[in-house]
């Protein structure tokens, strides 16, 4: 068994906006557990555990329906909080760009999947990029300031070409992602 997800990987240069964003955020004093940017990516569909046939059936369905897909460009924009920004549970910065295109790409891998028995996500689409995650459930001010004041950041856009399986590895450290297939979008 093998714990495995789905996720746009993020170009180097929109990485290194992380390191900037993150290192902005670790200023504050706060009990949040802040991401690796080298490690950030956009989760479409998580799998959980899954076994090495399911991987090979994914893969299979994957390639028939993401090689048909065209590529189109997202970019990063604002920052927001689950379930609010006043007692952060989830960090994390929106996107901006063609929206609907990835929404509908979401859709198309939700139902192309159902079809092998994976269920269907019951929460609606969310598409964001993690920042960090805080266990505690304290109101923190300083924090609190700094993300109301964060403002409408945004980044360059950067083409979306391809989608990755990642096998996610749980260590002490953090989470360890490594690459298990690449699943080309269309070129227009």
């Amino acid at each position: 068994m093998i714990r495995s997800f789905l996720a746009i990987d993020l170009p180097e240069s929109i990485k290194k906006v992380m390191v900037d964003y993150l290192q902005d955020l670790r200023q504050v004093p706060s009990s949040v557990k802040w991401v690796s940017p080298r490690q950030t990516h956009l989760t479409l569909k998580f799998f959980g555990s899954i076994s090495m046939e399911t991987v090979g059936k994914i893969s299979q369905t994957l390639q028939k329906v993401i090689s048909e897909y065209p590529r189109f460009n997202l970019g990063l924009k604002g920052i927001g909080a689950f379930p609010n920004l006043f007692r952060p549970r989830v960090i994390w910065t929106g996107l901006t760009g063609d929206k609907a295109r990835l929404a509908a790409l979401h859709q198309i891998i939700e139902e192309a999947l159902a079809s092998l028995g994976i269920p269907k996500e019951e929460r609606p689409f969310h598409p964001h990029l993690t920042l960090g995650r805080n266990k505690l459930n304290q109101i923190n001010e300083p924090l609190y300031q700094k993300l109301n004041g964060w403002g409408e950041k945004e980044t360059d856009s950067f083409p979306v070409e391809e989608l990755v399986l990642f096998k996610s590895d749980l260590t002490p450290t953090g989470p360890v992602y490594t690459k298990l297939e690449n699943f080309p979008l269309k070129r227009i």
